[in-house]
């Protein structure tokens, strides 16, 4: 055992802030609150040095999984008074089993509120869309009478071949609302609406919310597949490196991204979006 994970078990019964650090460490988070989730990625960084020198100590002693568990629930059972007056080497296992535990519980809620989130999102995204189409289909149906009239401006004998067009798009507007024709002539030409182009425009709006809640989960994280040179773990290591260095996604440069995730067909969605960024 170095000195420095020696030094890290001490320190776990020893009083921080008024009350014993294993204490506040075995508190598990409420929801997925941002300060709840806040509180529990500093958990992981202070387990994150005892769970790797765990993984390959507990592994050499030949310590089962269930034995892990057990030794690890002794300290959710004893009292920081029994535990300090251990055995030394006996009370230092148990705290290294804890340590192993916890960190996997904790890996586990934060993979559990990053996926519970990002599910949330998309799921907005996707009502969103599909509100906006319905009520796209719905303008464009009760606006067909008004676009008749604008056509009728080209039957129209008191406008002359010498009539200014800005007078003659001033009198299309006082019939129908401008942002009104786009929708009105995909709906005549039959063209569905984009819910697609919809939904990433959305996420534009959720801006503020991926990085607030989800980017330091992003962070703290340890992604892997099946396959390491994949196009995904390409993407995501690109972004870890910039977002642990404290850079923003902003401040590198276009041509350094990994596009090898994106298909041709998401691309120009992807475009779209950093517009609206």
């Amino acid at each position: 055992m170095t000195p420095a994970v020696e030094q890290q078990l001490e320190s776990l019964l020893q009083v921080d802030e008024g009350m014993y650090r294993i204490s506040i460490l075995k508190h598990e988070p409420k929801d997925f609150s941002y300060a709840e989730l806040r509180r529990e990625v500093e958990r992981r960084k202070f387990f994150q040095q005892l769970y790797e020198f765990s993984q390959t100590f507990l592994a050499s002693a030949g310590l089962s999984n269930e034995s892990v568990k057990y030794y690890a629930s002794l300290v959710q059972f004893y009292t920081v008074y029994k535990l300090q007056r251990m055995a030394s080497p006996t009370a230092r296992l148990y705290l290294l089993c804890f340590a192993y535990h916890r960190f996997r519980q904790i890996n586990d809620n934060l993979v559990d509120a990053f996926i519970h989130l990002v599910d949330q999102y998309q799921k907005q995204a996707k009502l969103a869309s599909e509100t906006a189409a319905v009520k796209a289909m719905t303008e464009a149906s009760a606006n067909l009478k008004a676009a008749g009239q604008v056509l009728n401006l080209f039957l129209d004998d008191s406008i002359t071949d010498q009539t200014p067009f800005s007078e003659i798009r001033q009198k299309a507007f006082s019939l129908l609302e401008p942002e009104q024709f786009a929708v009105v002539s995909d709906y005549m030409r039959n063209i569905e609406f984009d819910k697609t182009a919809f939904e990433w425009s959305y996420y534009g709006t959720l801006q503020f919310k991926f990085k607030l809640n989800l980017r330091h989960l992003f962070c703290a994280l340890d992604f892997a597949g099946l396959i390491d040179d994949s196009p995904l773990l390409e993407a995501v290591a690109f972004l870890q490196g910039l977002l642990r260095q404290g850079n923003s996604p902003r401040q590198a440069k276009p041509i350094d991204f990994p596009t090898g995730i994106l298909t041709k067909v998401v691309q120009r969605y992807m475009c779209f979006a950093s517009r609206l960024a």
